[in-house]
């Protein structure tokens, strides 16, 4: 057999079909650790199938629990139809008439039947996943997650949620992330975390009235709160589903993180999950000289039970533009935020960009879609001036290394700008669903040409460039959507002009 290091073998099984890792296994023990590790590295729970019970007892009888690195369990539905096997044989067939008859003199009594056979059934299967995760005693991250589109038991999520309190991984976790109904979090509260870092929660409230959502919050601070000594990142966010959701006091009970170099807030665009941004505000500006990374981000708009400020839909201009103005955030590197209202006014973004543009390496703007115009604008406040020295020259640069932004289209303008600005920069995605030559007098062009001769005409006319001084090795796109395939002539056309590029990806956008 070649002898090969064990880390290029484990790069091997990683690439390989399941199928022909089961075939590998039996070379050697080397092969059968490594086959392992990589097998159970990640197990998820997502149903009660012959599979899953199979998999956990496996792990189970052969100990292989210490395999396990990422834990993820998405609860599922319990069926209340019995199986096949109860009525067999001459017993089952009493038992089926004994139903029968006691149904006609009870008209509940199928239901609570139905009922029983479920909770029996749910015992034995929060029974099962609890032995296996008190074998677990190296999981670094464990998520639960719920399907709000399906029916869920209250029980799963307690007793699932409750694994970080009973199993020997909750002393080794660094990273939880939930999703989970919002009365299910004050399982949470006597919970001790003692290596935790990086805590990610939705919040799902549905028709839970306002004040029972802050009793939840009550008890869900005294959790967060506890992080205190570990926690570096936290993310929150809520959807459109949250009817009565106000974080306004869950923001106002959470207490100083002396760690915490990251926060993420995701919330309807129109701002209905904060009544005010005071405790928002209060709590970044307290974690200011430790928060390296910033991201406030939406998603759609949510049913309103209460009377909404006109100006809520502005929370997120409002609160950075306070919170660098007032506040010492002197350490951010790395800011995610999304233009919104669409086609507002950039100047409160860019005001804030410029403020922090010599110390920011990370910038991504979602949702609104620039122009080649704004393009400039921004890029005009991430680029500084310095001297060049005697001679009385002014260099621009800037510290940008990563950069994301959506664009109305793209065209050979936009593509120099940012190779002559920042020059710089390590990765860039672009997001567009159009491209043109020039960025102007695009109607004349668009009645000119066929649009396939206008992607030619762009990929012939970039190919002629060379940007030599880009240090540019990451460029991602977006995929067409229409019928034409640009991803394979747009990474031969970029590849010819960006020297360093080393990785070129088409992603495919969701929304």
């Amino acid at each position: 057999m070649i002898e090969l290091p064990f880390d290029v073998w484990w790069k091997i099984f990683e690439i390989l079909p399941p199928d022909a890792r089961a075939q590998f296994r039996t070379v050697n023990r080397l092969f059968l650790e490594i086959a392992r590790r990589v097998q159970y590295r990640n197990l998820v729970i997502d149903g009660y199938g012959k599979r899953t019970k199979r998999l956990l007892k496996s792990i189970n009888l052969f100990s292989l629990g210490y395999h396990v690195q990422s834990l993820h369990i998405q609860p599922w539905a319990v069926s209340n139809v019995p199986s096949s096997k109860t009525y067999r044989g001459p017993g089952g067939r009493v038992s089926s008439v004994f139903d029968h008859v006691h149904s006609f003199f009870d008209s509940d009594y199928p239901t609570r039947k139905a009922e029983a056979l479920v909770g029996k059934r749910m015992r034995k299967q929060i029974q099962l996943v609890k032995e296996t995760a008190k074998t677990l005693g190296f999981v670094q991250e464990y998520s639960v997650e719920w399907n709000v589109d399906r029916p869920y038991h209250p029980e799963f999520f307690t007793a699932f949620l409750s694994l970080v309190d009973v199993s020997p991984f909750g002393r080794t976790l660094t990273k939880l992330s939930l999703k989970v109904p919002t009365d299910r979090l004050v399982c949470l509260a006597s919970v001790d975390l003692p290596a935790l870092e990086q805590l990610d929660i939705q919040l799902v409230t549905m028709s839970l009235s306002e004040r029972y959502i802050n009793d939840c919050f009550d008890n869900f601070a005294v959790f967060v709160n506890n992080l205190y000594d570990t926690l570096r990142s936290l993310s929150i966010s809520s959807t459109h589903i949250s009817l009565n959701l106000n974080l306004y006091r869950l923001f106002y009970l959470l207490g100083d993180f002396p760690h915490l170099h990251s926060l993420g807030l995701t919330i309807p665009y129109d701002g209905a999950h904060l009544s005010s941004l005071n405790s928002l505000q209060s709590f970044i500006q307290k974690h200011g000289r430790t928060l390296q990374e910033i991201k406030l981000l939406c998603n759609r708009s949510a049913a309103r039970t209460r009377p909404n400020d006109p100006c809520a839909k502005y929370w997120i201009q409002r609160t950075i533009t306070d919170i660098f103005t007032f506040g010492n955030l002197s350490n951010i590197c790395s800011l995610e935020l999304a233009l919104r209202p669409l086609r507002s006014e950039l100047t409160p973004f860019l005001n804030v960009l410029a403020s922090v543009a010599n110390q920011l390496e990370s910038l991504v703007l979602t949702d609104d879609a620039l122009t080649p115009d704004e393009v400039e604008r921004v890029v005009a406040v991430l680029t500084c001036k310095i001297s060049a020295g005697a001679n009385g020259g002014v260099v621009e640069y800037s510290h940008l290394r990563h950069l994301a932004i959506r664009l109305q289209y793209l065209c050979l303008f936009t593509v120099d700008l940012i190779a002559s600005k920042l020059r710089l920069l390590h990765s860039l995605k672009l997001t567009f669903s159009d491209v043109r030559l020039h960025h102007y007098d695009e109607a004349q062009l668009s009645y000119a040409y066929a649009y396939s001769e206008i992607l030619r005409l762009f990929y012939a006319e970039l190919t002629t460039r060379w940007y030599s001084e880009w240090k540019l090795s990451s460029l991602a796109i977006s995929e067409c959507p229409y019928r034409f395939e640009w991803g394979k002539d747009m990474e031969i056309a970029f590849t010819k002009c960006i020297p360093t590029l080393v990785s070129f990806k088409v992603f495919s956008v969701t929304s």
